[in-house]
């Protein structure tokens, strides 16, 4: 009898099960259930668009309780993708570790507690506190989705995350609608209250319908990179947005941009040196993924600006205005208004402020621009999947061509014909529909673009780089309208003239140069990215 010494294999290892094909938690459960889960998940989510389109757009009406805030007061905008760009991916990491549903928790509850404080405070740092503490909301949506991708049956997952993007769309309507009816009839703060009201049912309803992921992931949780990211930007943006009042040469302006710049390379040698950086900048290394991320940028800049600068020509009242300083000067020197009027001489062209009320700027201006890009949104998608998806120049590339061509259409016409409610709705629309496309085709290029392992990375990189270029557009256009402020000259006895400046009035020529760099500069620049992201093939499929 002989013995078989020939090599036996290893024992089989047991079969590893992906996270993709394990059972959904609501695999079994009821039609009615599944539809109550998605409804709650995409009511709780709209909150983030809806402060977009109800709050981005007081900004000149919340500028009037807070006459200390001066120019700043674009940072209650700013501060907004600031914020949110520093903390989404940070967000995202935790609800990696702790669980989808419980970090959309605390994100609802921190933006509950910062729509509740920008409701009630009369002091501007502790409102740019709250409007920071909303800010951290901003992945929401993107959570959202997630969480639809952990707990949904795999046959319902596209049709969850087609609805709720369908429900993120309707609160761009809404939202004008809703902001517009209530400060017509109560003031700026009813905005904020509707907000936290808002908030607090849908997070009631979520914690009672909404299960938890049992997906987890332990990664490190990058709170230094996070700081030097945010910090960075911060000081870049006081400079630009400071730097008029302040001086941009003088040392104590031009070191925020100093220290800014010094705290983001220190962010790239960090990152460099760690496993689970809040950013994997390696990515960019690509020249494709670096056009996607610079095209987010800029696009976003673009999109935020022209979205931003209605608000601020429409709803103060030109007219209103010129009497209320006549009125004050005569009183503080104790002559009659008439003879005071004789005195003063306004300077720079203001004709466009009519002092629209935000429901009249929502029906004539916004809802153009809402609409638009509702439709065209879908339709991009559609001309994506039925173009040739072998080739970017041939798919998502197009669409993201003729959003650029149509954010240049509309910058161009909006720099000579800004100032009536008509030219900036028929231009609006031209922008609406450069919008919807251009979220229709930018998604898409990332996922031709990186690797399957890649894809939530740099989903997240590109959320980031668009929210943070939002905010460096809408401080761009500001410091720009800062330098044509709306003045008068008070004559004295003696022949001699004072200026003064109107604070938050900025005149005509400085609107048209806002969109002439900003949306024109812009637009050509996203059209040449565009351009050259449509000549190259994808890295990956």
């Amino acid at each position: 009898m002989t013995e078989d010494l020939a090599p036996q294999p290893p024992p089989a290892s047991p079969p590893t099960t992906d996270v993709h094909d394990r059972p959904a938690l609501l695999e079994n459960a009821s039609k009615g259930r599944l539809i109550a889960v998605l409804l709650m998940i995409a009511v709780f989510s709209e909150v983030v668009p809806f402060q977009y389109s109800m709050a981005g757009v007081i900004t000149p009406l919340v500028a009037v309780s807070f006459p200390s805030a001066g120019d700043s007061v674009s940072w209650m905008v700013t501060i907004i993708g600031l914020v949110g760009g520093g903390t989404m991916a940070l967000l995202a990491r935790m609800a990696d570790q702790w669980g989808k549903k419980r970090m959309l928790v605390i994100a609802g509850v921190l933006f509950l507690i910062g729509s509740l404080v920008c409701a009630v405070t009369t002091n501007w740092p502790v409102f740019l506190a709250g409007r920071a503490c909303q800010a951290t909301a901003l992945g929401m949506a993107a959570l959202g989705y997630s969480l639809v991708r952990d707990i949904m049956p795999r046959a319902w997952i596209p049709i969850s995350i087609g609805f709720i993007g369908t429900g993120l769309g309707l609160s761009a309507v809404l939202g004008p609608l809703i902001g517009g009816i209530l400060t017509d009839h109560f003031s700026w703060r009813s905005i904020f209250w509707f907000l936290t009201v808002y908030m607090a049912v849908s997070l009631v309803l979520f914690l009672r319908f909404v299960p938890e992921s049992d997906q987890r992931s332990r990664r490190r949780l990058d709170f230094v990179g996070a700081l030097l990211i945010g910090f960075g930007l911060a000081a870049i943006l006081l400079y630009v947005t400071q730097g008029e009042s302040w001086g941009w040469t003088e040392p104590s302006c031009y070191g925020y941009l100093l220290a800014g710049i010094g705290s983001l390379l220190l962010y790239a040698i960090w990152q460099s040196r760690i496993t689970d950086p809040i950013m994997d900048l390696s990515l960019l290394r690509v020249p494709r993924v670096f056009l996607i991320m610079a095209m987010s940028f800029v696009g976003t800049a673009v999109l935020a600006v022209l979205a931003f600068l209605p608000a601020y020509m429409f709803l103060v009242d030109g007219h209103q205005v010129q009497q209320a300083i006549i009125g004050g000067a005569a009183q503080k020197a104790h002559v009659p208004p008439e003879a005071m009027a004789k005195a003063i001489t306004f300077q720079g062209d203001i004709s466009f402020a009519q002092g629209y009320s935000l429901l009249e700027a929502a029906v004539r201006i916004i809802l153009f621009m809402s609409v638009t890009a509702m439709i065209f949104g879908p339709l991009g998608g559609l001309w994506i999947r039925r173009s040739n998806t072998r080739h970017a120049r041939s798919s998502a590339g197009s669409p993201l061509i003729a959003s650029a061509v149509l954010f240049l259409v509309a910058s161009a016409g909006l720099v000579v014909w800004h100032d009536t409610w008509q030219s900036q709705a028929l231009f609006g629309t031209i922008y609406g529909m450069a919008y919807g496309l251009f979220y229709a085709g930018l998604p898409n290029l990332v996922i031709d673009t990186v690797t399957q392992e890649n894809q939530a990375i740099s989903a997240g990189m590109t959320a980031v780089f668009g929210a943070i270029g939002s905010s460096f557009g809408i401080a761009i256009a500001t410091a720009i309208l800062v330098q044509h402020p709306f003045q008068f000259a008070i004559k004295t006895r003696t022949g001699q003239e004072i200026i003064n400046k109107v604070p938050h009035l900025y005149t005509n020529g400085g609107f048209g140069q806002a969109y002439l760099y900003v949306g024109v500069g812009g637009s050509v620049i996203a059209l040449l990215i565009a351009l050259a992201l449509w000549s190259t093939r994808p890295a990956a499929r």
